[in-house]
């Protein structure tokens, strides 16, 4: 393969952050398994919907009166990225969360972030 042989008791990982890699805020996931039963979960960030459309009637003296506003949906659910994972990569996601989540505990107290 040409990688180079790790040295007695350690192996070394580099991290490559490519120049088109972006942060997402995400409020929550949707998905499933795969036929191949893996994970894919897609996440997204919620809005309020942007309206397609805006109608108004011209008044007699020249203001505006709104008639109708359609947006098409409530809420906009914008999909940030969609992972899929084989089972031991969501494992250790999940175990990785659950540490990430009790450190966060630890410092606040226990107190959690109700949006």
């Amino acid at each position: 393969m040409g990688t180079k042989k790790a040295t007695a008791g350690q192996f070394r990982i580099k991290y490559v952050h490519p120049d088109n890699l972006r942060d997402f805020y995400i409020n929550g996931a949707w998905g499933g398994i795969t036929p191949r039963h893996e994970i894919y979960m897609h996440v997204y960030s919620e809005r309020q919907a942007i309206p397609k459309d805006h109608t108004f009637k011209i008044m007699p003296d020249d203001s505006l009166k709104e008639q109708k506003l359609s947006t098409g949906a409530d809420v906009v659910r914008l999909i940030q990225a969609s992972l899929v994972m084989d089972i031991h990569t969501a494992t250790s996601l999940r175990d990785w969360l659950d540490k990430m989540i009790h450190a966060i505990q630890q410092r606040t107290g226990g107190e959690r972030d109700e949006n």
